[in-house]
């Protein structure tokens, strides 16, 4: 079960840290010794420097956007909807520009340990396209999962009262809250809810789970979209 004490006070102490949030600036939303989570906030047309760059990286879109990410002559765009989640290598980027007419808001995780992601990807499949940035890519179905070196990532929509079928072990992992979502861990419990903590988080937030037999049921009124990197 998820352990949600320590959890709400490592959150509170994340927003203490936290940069500013305007726009162009990194807000810091969570870091552990695997992965550094930051959000950006970038203003149609204007551009930003690449956090991290030195690190593999992973970028989350919270909206619908394009991106043009650049690193000297080298340029790929993207058209993002939102839960479209994208793969940077190290030192593959050093610039990204908003060339769209909206508001560009997205997460970045960027992987401390190295190698992690090495040679993983391969292209194969609509999802690996999409993710890794080769050619023929689109975007995420509501539901998705791949596995890419010793990085499972997965990406969930869950209606207001829907839960996962069954409990299922998980390793730890990071949960990146795309919409604004209110979770419960049903863990080995069958289906009632009662009683049971609740998650609430914000879109762009960002949380550790700590492994162990996990089944996440949305308890809220409005559709609930995540992106989970298990480790």
């Amino acid at each position: 079960m998820i352990r949600f004490f320590p959890i709400i006070l490592a959150v509170l102490s994340i927003y203490g840290l936290a940069q500013s949030s305007e726009s162009g600036q990194y807000q810091t939303k969570f870091e552990n010794d695997v992965v550094a989570v930051y959000q950006l906030n970038l203003a149609a047309h204007a551009s930003a420097p690449t956090l991290q760059s030195a690190h593999d990286t992973f970028w989350v879109s919270l909206t619908d956007s394009s991106l043009s990410f650049s690193r000297e002559r080298s340029k790929s765009d993207v058209r993002w909807q939102p839960g479209d989640t994208r793969f940077f290598p190290s030192f593959e980027t050093n610039l990204l520009t908003n060339t769209g007419a909206t508001e560009f808001r997205g997460v970045i995780i960027a992987l401390k340990p190295r190698g992690l992601i090495s040679g993983a990807c391969d292209c194969a499949g609509s999802t690996s396209k999409t993710i890794c940035g080769c050619k023929g890519g689109t975007h995420l179905e509501s539901l998705w999962a791949l596995s890419l070196g010793s990085v499972t990532l997965a990406g969930t929509s869950l209606s207001a009262g829907e839960s996962f079928r069954a409990a299922a072990l998980r390793e730890d992992m990071l949960l990146v809250a795309v919409t604004n979502i209110t979770l419960t861990d049903l863990g080995t419990q069958d289906s009632d809810s009662a009683g049971l903590p609740v998650l609430r988080l914000k879109s762009g937030d960002a949380i550790w789970i700590v492994g162990g037999r996990h089944q996440f049921k949305n308890v809220g009124n409005e559709l609930a979209r995540f992106v989970t990197f298990e480790f």
